[in-house]
């Protein structure tokens, strides 16, 4: 049983510091996802919030048939697509949506070197979804099976986009003159 199972659980029996651990183990996270299709922290914490009052309201809806932090990402990535469906044409974006996770996180999983600017900006050149699916494989390590749970996905599609999103990625970082090892 993974930690937010368990926090979620103690949540739902009436420990309200439950959701308090929910909150300190995946904000950081879900606001990186969230900013990734929303491209605005601001409005990514917002949605993060959103997704945290679905837990407290539809608290009965997770059935345990995937990880909790699979079935989280899930409920935050609908919010993003929801919010971007509603307010498509206030968001500037440049024909599609990057998918780059904020300096914050970043810090947290990697030294702030020159190779991770350049991966990062070799990220925001790939197609949208290979940088969802790399994000949420490298920097939430996530299971295939896991990110298929939170894309809408096949495991057998998701590894096909894990291979073409890091081969993506490798043609990106060349492009930029990197030497890819």
């Amino acid at each position: 049983m993974d930690k937010g199972n368990e926090s979620y659980q103690r949540f739902l029996a009436g420990d309200k510091k439950g959701l308090v651990e929910i909150m300190e183990l995946y904000s950081d996270s879900l606001v990186a996802f969230i900013n990734g299709f929303v491209r605005d922290e601001s409005t990514a914490e917002d949605l993060m919030q959103d997704t945290y009052l679905e837990l407290i309201i539809k608290e009965t809806t997770f059935r345990g048939e995937s990880q909790f932090r699979t079935w989280l990402f899930r409920i935050a990535r609908n919010k993003a697509v929801d919010y971007i469906r509603k307010h498509r044409k206030m968001i500037p974006v440049d024909g599609s949506l990057v998918f780059l996770p904020d300096s914050q996180s970043v810090e947290k999983n990697a030294e702030d070197s020159e190779r991770n600017k350049a991966v990062l900006s070799a990220m925001s050149s790939i197609k949208p979804l290979y940088a969802q699916v790399l994000y949420l494989s490298f920097y939430e390590d996530m299971t295939n099976a896991e990110i298929a749970s939170v894309i809408g996905k096949s495991k057998r599609q998701v590894e096909m986009l894990v291979y073409r999103a890091k081969d993506s990625l490798k043609k990106a970082l060349e492009k930029e003159g990197f030497d890819y090892e």
